[in-house]
């Protein structure tokens, strides 16, 4: 079911990034083709075609607003570094390197360009070609751009965060192999059966309905002392054996019991000594500390037990959710 869950908000990404992307087309929001005058400011005179030649890049607010229809600039007048490339004759490819100063959607166009993610690219048309004064005017036509929104959404949010997810797996594969053979040491010395023990009078209390020599007594004493432990691929075998074991106990199949409810409150909640997924995961991520945690999720996975297993009990002493049971 998670499966198709994640589909869903997948398709549902792309169906609205392709209605942002299609939108954009019919308003021509970016303004693919059309001109802006600008000006550039050179540091000294240059000779030469194919070199890169640094400059001052003053756009006017007016004229961005005229060509865009929105609001950019807080001044009348913005300078950029940009560097410039004669290509022959009067033109050249310019590249216009954007501070936080510049307008959201020249940044949002630099994005979707590709390459540097904070550098406008285009062409660039001197109006007269001579030994270029300081403030030389001219025509400035951004690299076409389209699809921003889907491409944001597939190569940024899909394809990067898969290979994230890739990368944070592999580096959880050691630290969870570490953990887990630490675990196991504590099995096969009988740290969770002594655990267990310990745990079997408060399970009789909380289970008053579940014999104490039941099977399925056992399997959740088991199953809770390996979530303490942090074991929870050990855990999930033996709380499917609790409840199938609790499902004998069942007089009426189909409704779930006072008893199944507060198993399954207390396996969602459990008190965690040793959170070996959460820590190996801080670990891949590249935490200074992934222990420094521990108290943390003591403190909290314990009263979110108290607080789950007192709501259960409150709960099942409503008349609303007693329900006569049936012979089967």
């Amino acid at each position: 079911m998670l499966n198709y869950i994640w589909l869903a908000l997948i398709i549902i990404g792309l169906l609205v990034a392709i209605g942002y992307d299609v939108s954009d087309f019919w308003n021509d929001t970016y303004r693919n083709g059309q001109s802006m005058q600008v000006a550039l400011e050179f540091e000294w005179p240059f000779e030469g075609v194919g070199k890169e030649f640094p400059c001052r890049v003053k756009v006017s607010r007016a004229r961005f607003e005229d060509l865009y229809g929105v609001s950019g600039f807080a001044g009348d007048t913005v300078s950029f570094q940009g560097t410039y490339k004669p290509a022959g004759g009067r033109s050249g490819s310019l590249a216009i390197a954007l501070g936080s100063e510049a307008p959201r959607l020249w940044r949002e166009m630099a994005d979707a360009q590709g390459g540097d993610p904070k550098s406008l690219k285009g062409r660039f048309t001197l109006a007269r070609f001579d030994t270029l004064p300081a403030g030389v005017p001219g025509e400035f036509i951004a690299d076409p751009v389209k699809f921003v929104k889907l491409n944001k959404v597939t190569s940024e949010g899909a394809i990067e965060y898969a290979k994230i997810a890739v990368q944070i797996a592999i580096g959880l594969i050691g630290i969870m192999a570490l953990w887990l053979g630490v675990m196991k040491i504590a099995e096969k010395s009988g740290l969770v059966a002594k655990i267990a023990r310990g745990l079997r009078p408060v399970l009789t209390w909380l289970f008053p309905d579940v014999p104490a020599e039941h099977p399925a007594m056992g399997a959740m004493v088991m199953n809770i002392a390996a979530n303490v432990l942090g074991l929870a691929n050990a855990a999930t075998p033996l709380g499917l054996k609790a409840m199938e074991e609790l499902n004998t106990l069942n007089r009426k199949l189909g409704t779930a019991t006072d008893a199944m409810c507060t198993f399954l409150v207390i396996n969602t909640s459990n008190v965690q000594l040793i959170p070996a997924t959460v820590i190996a995961i801080r670990a891949a991520a590249g935490s200074a500390n992934p222990t420094e945690i521990l108290g943390p999720v003591i403190v909290a996975t314990t009263i979110s037990t108290v607080v789950g297993v007192a709501t259960v009990k409150l709960l099942a002493r409503l008349p609303l959710y007693r329900k006569q049971l049936e012979e089967r």
